[in-house]
């Protein structure tokens, strides 16, 4: 992983130190796809929200020159990884804090592991053309919210789960305890992005990506 250039010191430091504490503290989803991350040159940047519409998006760096690397290499996970980029709004970090920062990694770091699975998977399609990995935004923002969530839960401090009730990703039990509600994200996926499982299932992944047909 590496930073873009021009971060501003206190930004970078409160995302190294996200980093740090997703590692430690994060489940097995959440160490394997950082532990990815980490080791490869994805990109890492910080915009004002007003550039980057949202606490955080994932894409792609160049889709020419992926697409060039596509059909003339066989591409693993780790290779895919290093054609994407992660942006985190300055505004998530000013106004979450430390805990908006790892929640938004949380969640982004999710679609980067996506992305790169359907770009690995592209990349093989001319010998193993069943294996076509290629989720719906649907599926994707599914995903990300239940790493979202689980992450709310693996931390376990109220200011997250007071964050994850607020937005539908955790529901809370009869005895008190928190949980990631599959209902609550139905609802938040529809409300918030348009989306549900049996309508508007969104844009293909390639599609996101600009990945040519295979």
């Amino acid at each position: 992983m590496k930073f873009d250039k021009g971060i501003d010191k206190k930004y970078r430091q409160s995302i190294e130190d996200a980093f740090e504490t997703i590692m430690e503290k994060g489940n097995e989803r959440h160490r394997r796809t950082l532990k990815l991350i980490l080791d490869s040159k994805m990109i890492v940047c910080v915009h004002p929200v007003s550039k980057v519409n949202a606490s955080g998006i994932t894409g792609v760096v160049n889709p020419s020159r992926l697409n060039d690397r596509i059909e003339s290499e066989r591409m693993s996970l780790q290779d895919a990884f290093d054609e994407l980029f992660v942006t985190i709004a300055e505004e998530t970090i000013d106004t979450g804090f430390q805990r908006g920062c790892e929640g938004t990694f949380a969640h982004e770091n999710q679609h980067a592991f996506d992305f790169a699975q359907t770009i690995e998977s592209f990349s093989n399609a001319d010998i193993n053309p069943l294996s076509i990995f290629n989720p719906t935004l649907y599926e994707m923002e599914w995903e990300a919210h239940l790493a979202a969530g689980e992450y709310m839960l693996q931390i376990s401090k109220d200011e997250y789960l007071d964050e994850g009730l607020a937005l539908m990703v955790l529901g809370r039990g009869e005895g008190g305890n928190c949980f990631v509600d599959h209902d609550g994200i139905k609802r938040r996926l529809k409300e918030s992005y348009g989306l549900e499982l049996n309508g508007t299932l969104g844009m293909l992944a390639s599609q996101m990506l600009g990945l040519k047909e295979r």
